[in-house]
């Protein structure tokens, strides 16, 4: 099998993978691809990748990330969209990510066009959304791709604002930090004496 066709079937399937209902599934197909997008940015093939995949990874991320059934997915949605603003950002793509014969006029740069595409791509996603709150959640994405709490948060912010999330119960969006909490309290209470009694201590590691 040509090496492009043995590409296109593991993305296929990575795809059908992260699309998946199932939480194991579909986590297993993220892990996938974060892992992949990092090994092809650091390799030769990183042009040639990215521009046959890039904007097909881009819409099914956003496509899953809005999707209530895949909240459980939000860390590593987020991830994987971090990666994709950061690399259109680097020096990494040497190449355009567009094809000439097909857009209105040539871009100065990646980032330029990788912010007019995902406006488009979340302007025809979310009617009931203002081309000025899409056009302020890209820009905020783009300033804060280095800076992963503040990008997490530009993401949660744009879920709760649009429709799909408003009526719904969100705490999937937040399981990360509640996790941090929990634990930071478990801490403070082990090294309070005799808050937490031993056997307590040692069933709860059988239990991790």
């Amino acid at each position: 099998m040509h090496l492009h066709q043995q590409l296109k079937l593991v993305m296929d399937s990575i795809v059908w993978a992260f699309r998946h209902t199932e939480r194991n599934i579909a986590e297993t197909g993220l892990n996938l691809l974060l892992e992949m997008l990092k090994n092809f940015q650091a390799s030769e093939f990183c042009n040639q990748f990215y521009r046959t995949y890039f904007l097909t990874i881009e819409q099914e991320i956003f496509a899953v990330l809005t999707d209530t059934f895949h909240k459980p997915g939000f860390k590593l949605h987020v991830l994987i969209l971090q990666q994709l603003f950061c690399l259109v950002e680097s020096s990494l793509l040497t190449e355009p990510l567009w094809d000439a014969a097909t857009v209105p006029y040539q871009y100065p740069n990646n980032g330029m066009f990788v912010r007019e595409y995902t406006i488009k791509l979340l302007s025809t996603s979310f009617p009931n959304m203002t081309a000025t709150e899409v056009t302020q959640l890209v820009n905020g994405l783009f300033e804060s791709r280095n800076d992963l709490s503040t990008f997490k948060n530009h993401i949660r912010d744009f879920l709760v604002q649009s429709k799909e999330f408003s009526a719904q119960d969100n705490k999937d969006l937040y399981a990360e930090e509640a996790a941090l909490q929990r634990e930071r309290e478990r801490q403070r209470m082990l090294s309070i004496p005799g808050l937490i009694a031993p056997n307590e201590i040692q069933d709860e590691m059988l239990d991790s």
